[in-house]
């Protein structure tokens, strides 16, 4: 019997509303193949909220699925700083708060 293998979706560089269609071809490539995904935030530089809101929504349908979606390590950088801007850690949701954290606390 053999488990599914995580599907790994790297993003690097500037993850900005110019190249969120690349950004979601790719995490909709890995999502379509059913098993756990993988997200890597650590080689963005520059980030908007197109970015934040294109990984929510994936967190969302990933857990209507029932299917396992994470970050490879938690949220900094560029992409920390957009979530506190758009307020995206400011809610009492702890599965948000604990997919962009990764179960550790905000620093």
């Amino acid at each position: 019997m053999s488990s599914l293998s995580e599907y790994s979706v790297r993003f690097s560089g500037s993850v900005t509303v110019s190249s969120i269609a690349d950004a979601h071809a790719a995490l909709v490539a890995g999502m379509d193949r059913e098993g756990p995904v993988v997200v890597s935030l650590d080689e963005v530089v520059e980030a908007d909220l197109t970015l934040a809101q294109l990984l929510e929504a994936a967190r969302r349908t990933a857990a209507r699925r029932g299917q396992a979606i994470r970050l490879e390590n938690p949220a900094e950088g560029a992409v920390l700083q957009v979530l506190q801007r758009g307020g995206f850690l400011d809610s009492d949701d702890a599965e948000r708060v604990n997919f962009w954290f990764g179960g550790k606390t905000e620093q």
